[in-house]
C-alpha cells in the first residue's frame, strides 16, 4: 500500500465518521488531485458516494453510480462480507483484479476495503479504496517478458555466454560455457575468466578488456585450451555492462568457429594442393612465383624455375592403368619434396606430369644447377609397383629472373622452352635457357 492510499485508509479507521457527509467532503477536498478513487456503500451494498476520481477513472458520472449495487463484491458474498467487516476493526487488505469502464475497456486496480464506524463502534457502511495499477501492471508483464527473453537467450543460447565485474571475476555463466570450455557454470563462477580459461593471445586478450572498460565493444579470433586440454577454436566478443551510464562489468560471448576454421581450412586445401600429391598446385606456384618477382625486382635478388616433364609416364599410365600412373606421381612428388626441404624452394605439380620448383633468394646459377643434377639422378631411381619396377626419367629445363624474364609468363615460357631443348637432345637431364 502506498503512502497516499495508507493515510486515506488511516483517515477512515480512525476519523469520525458520525458525519459522514463532513468526512467526505474532507476526504475529496484532500485527494481531488489524486489517482486514488473511492466508494462508499451502505450495509445493503447501494453505493452513497462516490469520488471525482472515481468518475474519471470508470467513466460513470456520480447520478449514474450512486444508488446502484456495488459491483465490486459478489451479491452471493454479501452477507457475509458484511460479517467480516463487524469483527473486524481495521481494513481488509487490498487485492488487485481487473474492473470494466462504462467504455469497455479495463482496468486493472487494487482495492481495499475499508469499515466505517460510528463513535459507538457500530458499523453503518464501508468505503472501498480504489487505484489504478494498470500501468504499473503492463510494465511488470513487460519487464517480466524481457527478463524470460533475456533468460531465453541466455539459457538457450548455443554459445557460451558469462559475464564478469571489472576485477574480471565471472558473475554469470549460461550452460553452454561447459560444451565449449568444459567448464560447468558452477566452477566458472567466482573465478577470474582469463585464469581458469585458458586463452591464446593472452596479452591482447588482456588488453581488449581494458578497452571494454572504456565502454568499446571488442572482437578477437582466437583458440582456448578447454579443460579437457582439447584445442577450441573461438571467436570473443566482450561487450560493456552499462549501469546508470557506468561500466559495471563485461558481458563475453565465446562461440566455437572450429568446425567453420576447418571448413576454411579445407576449402583452402583444396584451393591451393594438388589431392593426389599432396604438393601446391598450379595457383599456389603462380601466387608464389608473383610475389617473388615482385620481391626480387625491389631487393635485386635472383631467383630460378625448374620446369620438370616426366618421359615415359603415358606409357607406364597406358599399360599398366591409372593406379600405377597416380603411384609414379606420388613418388615423384616424395622425390622432390625431400629434395627441396633444404632450401627456400617451392615445389608444385602444375597438372598431369609436369612439376616445378621456385628457387628464390639466389646469388648465381649454381644452386639451380645442382638442384636439377640432383633430381635427375632422383626421378631415375626404380619406383615399385607390385612385382614392378617402373621408371620415368625428367627433362628439366631452367630459367632465372632477371635474366631471363621479370614476369611470371615470360619465366616460364623459357623454362619450358629449355625443357623442350632437352627432350631434343634424348632426355632424362636439363638444360638452363639461354635465348637460342
Amino acid at each position: 500500500m502506498q503512502q497516499e492510499e495508507y493515510a486515506l485508509v488511516s483517515f477512515f479507521e480512525t476519523g469520525d465518521v458520525d458525519d459522514l457527509t463532513y468526512a467526505l467532503a474532507l476526504v475529496e477536498a484532500l485527494t481531488s488531485n489524486s489517482t486514488i478513487a473511492f466508494v462508499v456503500c451502505d450495509l445493503d451494498h447501494q453505493v452513497r458516494y462516490v469520488s471525482n476520481t472515481f468518475v474519471s477513472m470508470f467513466g460513470w458520472t456520480r447520478e449514474e453510480a450512486v444508488g446502484e449495487p456495488i459491483r465490486i463484491i459478489p451479491p452471493p458474498l454479501w452477507e457475509s462480507f458484511i460479517q467480516v467487516l463487524i469483527t473486524h476493526d481495521c481494513s481488509l487488505p487490498a487485492g488487485e483484479t481487473c474492473k470494466q469502464r462504462k467504455n469497455g475497456t479495463v482496468l486493472t486496480v487494487s482495492e481495499s476495503i475499508v469499515p466505517l464506524r460510528s463513535k459507538s463502534g457500530e458499523l453503518i457502511s464501508y468505503a472501498c479504496i480504489i487505484r489504478d495499477i494498470t500501468k504499473r501492471k503492463e510494465a511488470e508483464r513487460e519487464l517480466k517478458l524481457s527478463e524470460q527473453r533475456y533468460k531465453s537467450l541466455f539459457e538457450q543460447n548455443p554459445d557460451a555466454v558469462f559475464s564478469t565485474d571489472l576485477e574480471g571475476k565471472i558473475t554469470t555463466a549460461n550452460p553452454s560455457v561447459e560444451r565449449i570450455c568444459g567448464y560447468s557454470p558452477d566452477e566458472l563462477l567466482g573465478q577470474r575468466a582469463l585464469e581458469i580459461i585458458h586463452i591464446e593471445h593472452l596479452e591482447l586478450a588482456v588488453e581488449m578488456r581494458l578497452r571494454t572498460h572504456s565502454g568499446k565493444p571488442q572482437h578477437l579470433e582466437t583458440a582456448i585450451l578447454n579443460k579437457n586440454g582439447f584445442r577450441v577454436q573461438v571467436h570473443v566478443s566482450m561487450l560493456p555492462i552499462i549501469i546508470d551510464q557506468e561500466v559495471a562489468g563485461v558481458y563475453c560471448i565465446v562461440k566455437d568457429i572450429t568446425q567453420q576454421k576447418e571448413a576454411e581450412a579445407a576449402a583452402h586445401y583444396m584451393a591451393y594442393f594438388d589431392m593426389l600429391t599432396e604438393l601446391p598446385n598450379r595457383r599456389q606456384f603462380n601466387e608464389a612465383l608473383d610475389a617473388a618477382l615482385q620481391q626480387a625486382s625491389a631487393e635485386q635478388p635472383k631467383l630460378a624455375v625448374l620446369l620438370i616433364d616426366l618421359d615415359g609416364f603415358k606409357q607406364i599410365n597406358d599399360s599398366h592403368g591409372h593406379a600405377a600412373g597416380d603411384q609414379v606421381l606420388q613418388q615423384v612428388a616424395s622425390r622432390l619434396k625431400a629434395a627441396c626441404a633444404k632450401g627456400q624452394h617451392l615445389s608444385a605439380r602444375m597438372g598431369g606430369d609436369e612439376f616445378t620448383v621456385l628457387l628464390t633468394g639466389l646469388d648465381s646459377a649454381a644452386p639451380a644447377l645442382e638442384l636439377a643434377e640432383r633430381l635427375v639422378a632422383q626421378l631415375c631411381e626404380p619406383i615399385p609397383h607390385g612385382e614392378l619396377e617402373l621408371r620415368v626419367s625428367p627433362s628439366i629445363g631452367i630459367a632465372q629472373s632477371p635474366q631471363h624474364g621479370t614476369d611470371a609468363d615470360t619465366l616460364l615460357n623459357h623454362a619450358d622452352s629449355a625443357m623442350y631443348h632437352i627432350k631434343t637432345q634424348g632426355k632424362n637431364g636439363y638444360h638452363m635457357f639461354t635465348g637460342a
